[in-house]
């Protein structure tokens, strides 16, 4: 892992690189197919991207680049078996019509996404063996107490990822919202129907603990442009 490669990046390039590998790890642990072999891999990976990634970024530091490497493969072989979720089959979609980064679509939608699947009365549930009763809400608490992150109810440390997946963009220079990134209003919201339906049939969408209707994927699609 060779982590020199990112030497002569761009800067937005290695951000958007970071989040992604943070979106990988973070939808593979909230997965329906999430296992004790994933698990680790990542809360891992989590853990030392939210520590370098800065570093990496802004500074160039080699180890912290390093760092970043190691966790980004680290959160491929947790997703690589147990897959991801929505955000991902959304930012496949946005990103196609609006051509935008894949690393970017990802960090505008996680949060809105984590806001989605942390319920515990979902209109449907993931479809999955052994996946009985809504763990979602649970799991991201999870992620955030290994985080360090404050919160009293797991709904706080929820919202405590949430806002730390924000503060971390706000560091890294990204738009939080769709319109920030430049995307034209008319043409986003001509285009959402197609974009929700497509995401519905992404390979993505049923890994994800909430499993989606069209309709709550087009309001994700809402929230994630305006904020």
């Amino acid at each position: 892992i060779d982590s020199s490669f990112c030497d002569k990046l761009p800067k937005s390039l290695i951000a958007h690189a970071g989040v992604d590998a943070i979106t990988h790890a973070t939808e593979a642990f909230v997965s329906v197919a999430a296992n004790e072999f994933t698990e680790s891999h990542s809360l891992t990976a989590i853990n030392l991207l939210f520590q370098h990634l800065p570093n990496s970024c802004h500074a160039g530091d080699p180890q912290a680049r390093e760092m970043v490497h190691h966790a980004a493969t680290l959160a491929g072989l947790a997703f690589s078996n147990s897959y991801l979720g929505i955000t991902h089959s959304l930012s496949h979609k946005v990103g196609a019509v609006f051509h935008l980064p894949h690393g970017l679509t990802n960090a505008v939608l996680m949060p809105c996404v984590i806001r989605f699947n942390a319920s515990e009365r979902p209109t449907r549930m993931g479809i999955y063996p052994g996946c009985d009763h809504p763990i979602a809400k649970q799991r991201y608490a999870a992620i955030a107490t290994h985080l360090g992150l404050k919160g009293k109810t797991d709904d706080e440390l929820c919202e405590a990822y949430c806002q730390a997946i924000l503060g971390l963009m706000d560091n890294l220079e990204m738009p939080r919202t769709f319109e920030k990134c430049g995307v034209n209003e008319k043409a986003y919201f001509e285009q959402i129907d197609d974009m929700a339906l497509a995401a519905f049939d992404d390979q993505c969408t049923p890994a994800n603990p909430r499993f989606p209707l069209v309709s709550e994927l087009k309001q994700i699609l809402t929230d994630s442009y305006h904020g």
